[in-house]
């Protein structure tokens, strides 16, 4: 990971004040990997599971790293080395002087599923009209999040960052390294749950966020989710959905082909591509309204948006009809890619390809179980697993009408070969898997 430091000025200053014995004079960025060291970055070395950055910091000046830090004393020798008790709290001390000198508001936003989408739907909406600045990718960890937003400028409207959480509790210790102003959970299902005890505990960590707004800051909540509508908060309040008590009330649309949302009184043109996003740009509109972003420029937003590499996106390659929903994967995000198959039209056969879900805990082989449930009463005509669980899927399907096979994870070539024989230029494929299951090599 690498970040660019846009506003240099600043960032020297506050670094001078935190290091008046190795004051610098120019910067370029922040990495944690030296092999993307440039030069004048500095040089923050992370311990892994299988590496240790320190390992890398003669390397990384090597390269041309203005200043680099370590925990280690054996390191320090060189002068543009400078020793620190701990690299978190550094990476801590970073961001919460940075949101100190910033007049910019933070939008947080977590969820286990939508977040990066509803983040650049946000963005774009406001920034019709604002200076903003964004989570980078999906940079959301107690290391990605204060370090992307260093990314930022001082003089932002906004700053819109993913509050990502893969273990208990880390929601809430990311929000006391950057706070928000405003607040939005898109949902919350049982992705990442092996790390967890319960489904509450998750619940509880990503109500969090919500549960640090106080006073005038506003928590954006949808009132379809009954736990999220029932947290008692120390803030304000602003609803959505798609029922009659919201504060911005929603619903469907249908005029020919053209489909829409009505929001209050304002209708908002969805296009096809973008119709099974329609929750995550209820959510967007609803924060972006409320900062007096207009419902035409959202319109206009709407109509040029490109939905995100891997995240739903549809792609051309030569015979094959692909789209591309491959970026993760969990039993609800699953459960909407396959509705969404459902409801697109085509004149060929609906191929699905599912890899496995991952970290899913105790809960996985059930979790696969069902979705064959799902798939079963679904339009899909093929279904193509790859990974080692998601056997368990083609297994439970009993439905004679679909076809099944199964790959494993060592066998992506001879899947490839499969959708080569089997696939017509008619025909629709859908990929959804875990990120590490990396389904997008089907096609590249």
């Amino acid at each position: 990971m690498r970040i660019t430091i846009k506003d240099k000025n600043n960032f020297i200053l506050m670094f001078n004040e935190m290091f008046y014995d190795n004051t610098i004079s120019q910067i370029n960025g922040i990495t944690i990997d030296s092999r993307k060291i440039e030069k004048n970055d500095l040089f923050i070395p992370i311990k892994g599971e299988n590496y240790d950055g320190h390992d890398f910091i003669d390397d990384a000046i090597k390269k041309g790293a203005l200043l680099c830090f370590s925990e280690k004393k054996s390191n320090i020798k060189n002068r543009k080395v400078i020793k620190v008790r701990l690299i978190q709290n550094l990476i801590n001390q970073f961001a919460s002087m940075w949101q100190k000198k910033s007049k910019a508001q933070v939008i947080g936003i977590t969820g286990s599923n939508g977040k990066t989408t509803t983040k650049e739907l946000l963005y774009s909406f406001l920034s019709k009209k604002y200076q903003c600045s964004k989570t980078k990718g999906n940079f959301n960890s107690l290391i990605g999040l204060p370090l992307t937003y260093l990314n930022s400028k001082t003089n932002d409207d906004f700053n819109i960052l993913e509050y990502g959480a893969s273990r208990p509790n880390e929601i809430d210790k990311l929000c006391k390294i950057v706070k928000p102003d405003y607040g939005l959970i898109t949902n919350i299902s049982e992705s990442h749950i092996e790390n967890y005890s319960s489904f509450n505990q998750l619940k509880k960590t990503k109500s969090a966020l919500y549960m640090n707004l106080i006073d005038n800051n506003i928590a954006f909540i949808n009132n379809e989710i009954n736990y999220l509508a029932d947290l008692k908060l120390n803030c304000k309040k602003i609803t959505f959905g798609f029922d009659k008590t919201s504060d911005y009330k929603a619903h469907e649309i249908q005029k020919g082909n053209n489909k829409y949302i009505k929001v209050n009184n304002n209708l908002v043109s969805i296009p096809r591509s973008l119709y099974h996003l329609k929750e995550n740009i209820l959510s967007a509109y609803s924060i972006a309204n409320h900062f007096k972003i207009n419902h035409k420029d959202i319109n206009d937003c709407l109509k040029y948006y490109i939905v995100p590499q891997g995240r739903g996106n549809k792609i051309k390659l030569g015979k094959l009809n692909i789209i591309d929903d491959s970026y993760n994967a969990n039993p609800e995000s699953v459960k909407l890619a396959i509705n969404r198959f459902n409801t697109i039209k085509t004149s060929g056969k609906k191929i699905f390809i599912l890899g496995d879900m991952l970290e899913l805990g105790n809960n996985s082989n059930k979790n696969h179980i069902e979705i064959a449930k799902i798939i079963e009463k679904s339009k899909i005509n093929i279904v193509i697993t790859f990974g080692d669980i998601s056997k368990n899927t083609t297994d439970s399907i009993k439905n004679k009408n679909i076809k099944t096979i199964h790959y494993y994870s060592d066998q992506l070539l001879d899947l490839k070969n499969q959708i080569n024989k089997i696939a017509t230029e008619n025909d629709l494929i859908y990929l959804k898997g875990s990120r590490s299951m990396k389904l997008e090599r089907v096609y590249k």
